[in-house]
């Protein structure tokens, strides 16, 4: 093979000349704190300072950039004056970064973006060279509380603006929260069966129930489904943020509404309500007074009513003035109605069982006493 004359290796070289602002890929050679050295297929090898390098002043690029990495870039200058080509991957990747943004942009397609810091009104955001912003009003379909829980994390977002020449450009977590979340629902909406049980969240309480979100589908818990137990308002049970098991109890596609229950079937006070003797005096506790009387529930979590006309023999008006939430008294079992799931309980009828038995005991003594006596009197004469 003949030598390789001197005109011949630089027509070579010729071959891959370099200019400002073309876009080449090369192959790093070196990595130092301060700049990676870059082949470039060019007789003089480029040179990527830290600051075209990374918008992070933390960041190790020693430990990010790798001997042998590939690595995409621009060219700025192409002798620096020391002999080497000045690069830039920043503006590599923001040249690159438009026409994906573009894309993104036309498409609706989701882009993965890095928050750089909460600034006034939002985050600063950082795509592949590119700097952007994302409103607090577009952050979350729900009320973020600390906006700086978000620095540092890289997010899916949607380019919601994007114009070049006013350097404009918004993301949007929120927009591709919603269109994730109405897939989810319309897969809810088609796969949920009612009887089924499925992992949710409280997402908010009301004086009738709560919401439970169950990843894009809201369900109602009421509170008459959220605790066997009588209770006066839902936040005695659970809490916005909670993380619940619910059953579905029914399920309406056509409005896209669905009702659910907390209560666990295996801790249904039902269940042992036949335990209970009819006739019976139970120990219990006035839950709520109500104008047809008194919901008691006895010892072992069954609820049943006293109508008003069982609460005492006298005529009553007024729950109120005989009895008081809270308060604990003793109830006869009248009858359990298992096809209406009713329990009905007499405190007039538990009284009187109470007070015959005391009656009884207390007048056979004094009649044994005075029959005793007689006797004795008589046995005397």
């Amino acid at each position: 093979m003949n030598d390789m004359s001197m005109e011949e290796a630089m027509e070579g070289f010729s071959l891959n000349k370099v200019k400002d602002g073309d876009i080449l890929e090369g192959t790093i050679l070196k990595v130092n704190k301060d700049e990676v050295i870059v082949n470039i297929n060019y007789f003089a090898d480029g040179v990527v300072p830290r600051e075209e390098l990374t918008n992070d002043h933390h960041e190790d690029i020693t430990s990010t950039h790798e001997v042998g990495d590939k690595i995409k870039v621009i060219v700025l200058k192409s002798d620096d004056g020391e002999g080497n080509v000045l690069l830039s991957k920043l503006k590599a990747d923001a040249i690159v970064s438009r026409e994906e943004l573009q894309k993104a942009l036309e498409d609706k397609t989701p882009v993965t973006v890095k928050v750089e810091e909460v600034v006034k009104g939002g985050l600063r955001i950082f795509y592949n060279g590119l700097s952007g912003f994302m409103p607090a009003s577009l952050i979350s379909d729900s009320y973020v509380e600390d906006l700086k829980a978000f620095e540092g994390k890289k997010l899916e977002a949607l380019v919601e603006e994007y114009d070049e020449e006013q350097n404009k450009l918004i993301f949007s977590r929120k927009a591709l929260l919603k269109i994730r979340g109405e897939k989810e629902k319309a897969r809810l909406l088609k796969e949920l069966k009612e009887g089924e049980s499925i992992e949710g969240t409280v997402s908010n309480i009301t004086s009738y129930g709560a919401f439970i979100d169950l990843g894009g589908l809201i369900g109602l818990a009421h509170i008459s489904d959220l605790s066997y137990g009588r209770i006066n308002h839902p936040s005695e049970v659970v809490s916005v943020g909670d993380s619940v098991v619910v059953h579905v109890l029914k399920i309406d596609r056509k409005n896209e509404k669905i009702s659910l229950s907390l209560k666990s079937r295996d801790e249904d006070p039902w269940n042992r309500v036949h335990e209970m003797k009819v006739g019976q005096v139970y120990d219990a506790t006035v839950k709520k007074i109500i104008d047809a009387g008194a919901i008691v529930q006895v010892d072992g979590g069954v609820d049943g009513l006293v109508h008003i006309s069982e609460i005492s023999h006298d005529h009553v008006t007024d729950v109120h003035d005989i009895l008081k939430e809270g308060q604990k008294i003793k109830v006869k079992l009248l009858g359990i109605d298992d096809e209406r799931r009713r329990v009905s309980f007499s405190i007039r009828d538990a009284q009187e069982e109470d007070q015959s038995f005391y009656d009884n005991e207390e007048s056979v003594t004094i009649g044994d006493m005075f029959k005793n006596l007689m006797d004795k009197f008589t046995g005397e004469e």
